[in-house]
């Protein structure tokens, strides 16, 4: 348990303050191993997956879950996309 291999987090930000939210990437920047982030902070999900060679968006939908083929950029857009598309109908 002191050398952790992985880590999962679900949404650890809800209670932290915001320089605790701005030193969390810098944080698991630092950490050599696996982490598993779930959150819904997009500012956060832009500075921990800025990296591609580092990081994968894994996106959970209607019970699957997929890899995202871009960037977190990339994935906002499309989300934009879609809820334009689905507006305008």
């Amino acid at each position: 348990m002191s050398k952790p291999h992985i880590l999962l987090l679900d949404e650890h930000t809800n209670h932290l303050d915001m320089q605790s939210i701005d030193a969390l990437p810098d944080a698991l920047d630092e950490f050599t191993s696996g982490v598993v982030l779930v959150s819904h902070d997009s500012r956060l999900i832009s500075r921990v997956c800025k990296d591609e060679e580092k990081s994968q968006i894994w996106v959970v939908d209607n019970g699957t879950v997929n890899t995202f083929p871009g960037t977190f950029e990339d994935y906002k857009d499309e989300l934009q996309t879609e809820i334009r598309a689905e507006v305008d109908d």
